[in-house]
């Protein structure tokens, strides 16, 4: 059996897609299994080795329009799919199923395309994304293992030559142990205040006695030099300058991560690093806080919690109360309490040269 998945939302939601893929992977009956999804997804999903074949739909780039929808569907044509699962609830996932001419075509009771499939889950509430996603693989046969859905990301084999590469002007090549921060968000409302993110992550620096790095995309260098430009010494910033697999290296070896609800506190959540996630417009009950024990969410108790699907770009009040009601001190002992506090461990972080 030929199985192709699509999943072409956010970079955070393709990380959450691996448990299902891996699933597949290790199902009895399949021969082979085809993924869609747009960059960066499709990058990351190439390194992971969860899946035989990836095929990139940039769908806000050089595949806008219908001759970047029709060459992708000439590609999904030749792979001849038995099954079409379809995570993605948009219209036009549902339909790349239809056009690929999958047999059958399953996708979750709350898909904007419904009319395109041939089976609808139904999308749980109060479930974690990793297991709504998961669950489409019922549809094969595949049965779930009970409790926890295997979780589990790897670094790729030149993650750590690349992140020694973005080290060396600077600093030692080792990251271990280091306080990685994570400011920024696609959507504003997401994003938890700059000088908070600082100001915590130089209290833990001192308490851990390690260095804090500062990472994210090549758009949020902005962010990245406000939040370390505010703490004094010690501190890399390494914003737009880390390729994915540096940066799952420089995660998988940090101490701790602070982060906002995006696509980083997954990958900490998928190398088994603590993470501190800030939730704002967003709830853990809609099924994306980070999926591992060592991990911690952060919010306001606000009643106009959630405020959406995701986040925004406008707070819909125009206070953004939800991130202001999050105190650095609740992040720092939360922190602090994922790695047991002080620990001499620690001390192998990052230093100057």
């Amino acid at each position: 059996m030929r199985c192709l998945v699509i999943q072409t939302a956010f970079l955070g939601d393709v990380i959450l897609t691996v448990p299902l893929l891996d699933l597949l992977r290790r199902a009895a009956g399949i021969s082979r299994t085809l993924v869609v999804a747009a960059p960066p997804g499709a990058g990351f999903l190439e390194e992971q080795g969860v899946v035989d074949r990836v095929v990139t739909y940039d769908k806000r780039g050089r595949d806008a329009g219908v001759r970047g929808m029709a060459r992708v569907v000439r590609e999904l044509r030749e792979f001849a799919a038995d099954i079409a699962l379809v995570p993605h609830r948009s219209f036009r996932s549902a339909y790349l199923a239809f056009a690929a001419r999958a047999h059958r075509r399953v996708g979750f009771d709350a898909s904007a395309g419904g009319l395109f499939l041939t089976e609808r889950v139904p999308y749980l509430t109060g479930v974690h994304e990793v297991e709504r996603v998961a669950a489409l693989a019922g549809a094969l046969g595949v049965v779930l293992p009970d409790g926890r859905v295997p979780f589990e990301l790897s670094v790729p084999g030149r993650g750590g030559d690349e992140l020694a590469l973005a080290l060396s002007d600077r600093y030692a090549a080792s990251a271990a142990g280091a306080v990685v921060v994570a400011p920024g968000s696609r959507w504003a409302t997401k994003r938890w205040l700059p000088d908070r993110f600082s100001a915590a992550a130089e209290e833990l620096s001192r308490e851990l006695d390690t260095t804090v790095v500062v990472v994210g995309s090549h758009e949020e260098r902005d962010i990245g030099a406000v939040v370390s430009g505010s703490i004094p010494g010690g501190v890399v910033d390494l914003t737009g300058r880390l390729s994915l697999k540096a940066l799952l290296a420089l995660v998988s070896r940090a101490r701790v991560v602070l982060s906002n609800d995006s696509a980083v506190t997954h990958m900490a959540a998928g190398l088994g690093t603590p993470v501190v996630s800030v939730f704002g417009p967003t709830v853990p009950s809609q099924g994306f806080a980070p999926y591992a024990d060592a991990s911690a969410v952060v919010e306001a108790s606000l009643d106009c919690r959630p405020c959406g699907r995701h986040g925004s770009d406008r707070c819909p009040l125009g206070t953004l109360g939800c991130m202001e009601g999050v105190s650095v001190g609740d992040v720092v002992s939360r922190a602090l309490e994922l790695v047991g506090g002080e620990g001499d461990g620690a001390r192998a972080g990052i230093h100057p040269e």
